[in-house]
């Protein structure tokens, strides 16, 4: 499929990056810019423009649908040409950049640039953004990002904490989520900056799979952090980020990257080569969810604030739930890391399906349910979770052994999650 980029209309602060697809499809996005209006003229331009192709590159994403235009189900073929300011630097560095974007999203990405003059916008001044910071978190609304919030406001710091995120209005939940987490932050009220939620929305939205979201995220966040020379956090546990694979059929692009350590050293690769070199981190990298919980530095406000964040990556669907005024679906595979985390602990959290009413179903609605205990049923040894990660690429990583255990601590925590349920015991006698 062929994209292009038409122009760029602003309207005060509301950018739209025209663009349209070969089959006709209206592939453009709406940007809300009256924040991030503040850092043009005072960061590198080319991290603008890096922002400005994150948000063509979703707003693709999310108006072309894989089923009707992949090649194999799931990957889609995407030639775009792109229209940036500073369209020679993206041309040299284009190889990396399709290449991240390739392993970012499962598809085949071709990025052509040319030059362009975007519209010039009034400038503003956010108070905040002159104080001093030690780091920028990108804070989604997850629980994760809650965790990674409180361990730097719960352990001595001499600088603030930056917050930053954004929202899809067609996707019902993650702004109210991150306006519940902010919330539930206030006993540290005068130590962070939320720095208010950025709405990005494609103008079509045919496709629920949104993989390229982290890209916006860490593109909003490079702005904070090159204007602050600081870090950025990623706070994200290691067994989403590694999304090992539950099968065979699991292992190739279906599998979720947003968080993963390759496309995050390809995007400081990326970053380099732009010339505007940024620390990103991911302290809960070799983590479980669990772990994170049982070492969170403010455990106590973590556990009595948690049905202020959502860990749900299916919640709209509540016509496939069986208690549909739950917050969370309880089937998808960062449910059951919730779930798995909290074992031991009062969880506050509400879920639509339970693991036995999951078994009975043997429906679609299950499937992730039966890739999970299909895969705690497995007699993996280390061997075996060697091979695996060596096929994901990790191989030649320095960290290779983390990952082996990182693999069979996840395994452990969700073994331990099924023990722990009541009227379940046909799921624990086929787990084994």
């Amino acid at each position: 499929m062929r994209i292009t980029i038409d122009q760029y209309d602003l309207n005060g602060y509301r950018l739209r990056i025209k663009s349209h697809s070969d089959t006709g499809i209206d592939t453009g996005v709406d940007i809300d810019m009256s924040n991030l209006a503040f850092f043009i003229g005072r960061v590198p331009s080319c991290l603008v423009d890096l922002f400005y192709l994150s948000t063509v590159v979703y707003g693709i994403d999310r108006s072309i649908s894989r089923s009707l235009y992949s090649l194999d189900g799931w990957s889609r073929e995407l030639h775009v040409t792109m229209k940036l300011s500073n369209h020679e630097l993206f041309m040299r560095n284009k190889e990396k950049v399709d290449n991240m974007l390739s392993f970012l999203t499962g598809d085949i990405w071709d990025i052509h640039y040319e030059r362009t003059e975007i519209p010039e916008m009034a400038s503003v001044d956010i108070r905040e953004m002159h104080e001093g910071y030690g780091q920028v978190n990108l804070f989604s609304g997850g629980m994760d990002s809650f965790i990674g919030a409180i361990d730097y406001l719960a352990a001595p710091h001499e600088k603030k904490l930056c917050l930053i995120s954004h929202y899809d209005h067609k996707m019902k939940g993650p702004l109210d989520d991150q306006k519940d987490a902010q919330n539930a932050l206030q006993p540290y009220s005068n130590d962070f900056y939320h720095l208010p939620s950025v709405a990005i929305f494609p103008i079509s939205s045919n496709e629920k799979t949104c993989r390229s979201r982290s890209f916006i995220f860490i593109t909003i966040a490079s702005l904070v952090a090159s204007w602050k020379q600081i870090g950025i956090v990623v706070p994200e546990n290691g067994s989403v980020s590694l999304n090992f694979p539950l099968s065979p059929s699991r292992r190739g692009a279906c599998s979720t990257r947003t968080t993963h350590v390759l496309f995050v050293n390809q995007l400081k690769e990326v970053l380099a080569s732009l010339n505007t070199p940024i620390e990103i981190e991911n302290p809960y990298e070799f983590q479980t969810k669990g772990t994170m919980v049982r070492n969170c530095k403010n455990q106590e406000l973590l556990l009595d604030t948690l049905d202020k964040t959502n860990s749900c990556g299916k919640r709209n669907m509540r016509q496939h739930m069986t208690d549909k005024t739950a917050s969370h679906c309880g089937r998808c595979m960062p449910c059951m890391y919730r779930r798995a985390s909290l074992i031991g602990y009062k969880d506050l959290t509400t879920y639509g399906d339970t693991l036995a009413q999951l078994y009975h179903d043997k429906g679609e609605r299950s499937d992730d349910f039966f890739a999970m205990i299909n895969f705690l049923h497995l007699k993996l040894s280390d061997d075996d979770i060697r091979k695996e990660l060596r096929i994901a690429g990790l191989g030649r990583l320095d960290t290779f052994e983390k990952y082996v255990q990182l693999v069979k601590e996840t395994r452990e925590e969700l073994k331990a999650m099924i023990l722990a349920q009541e009227n379940c015991e046909d799921v624990k006698r086929y787990v084994g």
